[in-house]
């Protein structure tokens, strides 16, 4: 993938048109699909600039951003809609720095689903009017490519052309037709609930980033692949969904529940095929867990 190469002069300039202050300091610059920059600007304000290539649904994921911030929602304060640079585009938002890489409660489920379920109710009247497609490739099951999985944006080489274990593309098939099984409304997420995507103040969420990975889906797929992050093991996503279901008061139907099993078999597939195509062994997921999950599908 060609990431952004944007030198300090040029950055600068961009700034102190954009933000009518310069740079004075880079605290940190880094990211995989995206170019990301901590910096401090002649006025005081600390700030992270985001540089990528354009797209239509990131004015939509800053819209999420805003309204989630406005509404009281921990994400970090968005400054500048998305902005071109030369062939690129930029946003830049608030420096939130700060918490713990855990809750104190530690790998429990409870504040990751309550934070969770905010996001959805808060960002709930956005779902029908806004533009976040195409999904990030990792939550693109429903994607027009051959083949069972999308591929990932920073991989070269397509993912249908490498061939993966048969256990992994017949789940990975099956998990896809149960997932467009399950007809329901669209709500917001996020589509990278990633744990290095959070700082916790106790068992407060003190901030969410990467908002760049908000997506419209159904509330089934939101959760599913929320556990396939923060609960890995099947053990750990089955508390996940519970909790889940007892914060927001309301049982999932068994076809919802099986969609979000789905779900977290087709991203932890997607994780394990992209793994194969890169040349390396395959971690996210094992053949029995295949099936234990593909059982938990319906499948």
């Amino acid at each position: 993938m060609d990431l952004p190469r944007i030198d300090a002069d040029q950055l600068d300039q961009w700034c102190s048109h954009h933000l009518g202050s310069r740079i004075v300091t880079e605290r940190f610059r880094g990211g995989r699909l995206s170019v990301v920059i901590g910096a401090v600007l002649a006025d005081g304000r600390e700030v992270v600039i985001k540089v990528r290539k354009p797209a239509a649904r990131l004015e939509g994921c800053f819209a999420v951003q805003s309204l989630l911030h406005a509404s009281g929602y921990p994400a970090p304060e968005p400054i500048l809609a998305p902005t071109p640079l030369g062939k690129w585009t930029v946003s830049v938002e608030a420096l939130v720095e700060g918490g713990d890489e855990l809750p104190s409660s530690g790998r429990a489920p409870w504040p990751f689903v309550s934070a969770l379920a905010a996001l959805v109710r808060t960002a709930r009247p956005l779902a029908a009017g806004v533009d976040l497609q195409p999904k990030p490739s990792w939550n693109r099951w429903d994607h027009d490519e051959p083949g069972v999985w999308a591929t990932a944006e920073d991989v070269e080489r397509p993912f249908h052309s490498v061939a993966g274990p048969d256990w992994l593309e017949r789940t990975g098939r099956a998990a896809r037709e149960r997932i467009a099984s399950w007809q329901a409304p669209k709500v917001i997420g996020h589509g990278d609930w990633f744990r290095e995507n959070f700082r916790w103040r106790g068992e407060t969420l003190h901030v969410a980033y990467d908002w760049d990975s908000a997506i419209v889906e159904t509330e089934a797929v939101i959760v599913g692949i929320a556990a396939a992050y923060v609960a890995p093991s099947v053990e750990e996503s089955d508390a996940f969904l519970s909790a889940y279901q007892e914060v927001t008061d309301r049982r999932f139907e068994r076809d919802e529940l099986e969609a979000s099993w789905a779900t977290n078999l087709w991203l932890r597939g997607w994780k394990s095929k992209r793994q194969v195509v890169t040349g390396e062994p395959i971690r996210s997921l094992s053949e029995d867990e295949a099936i234990r999950l593909s059982v938990l599908a319906g499948l």
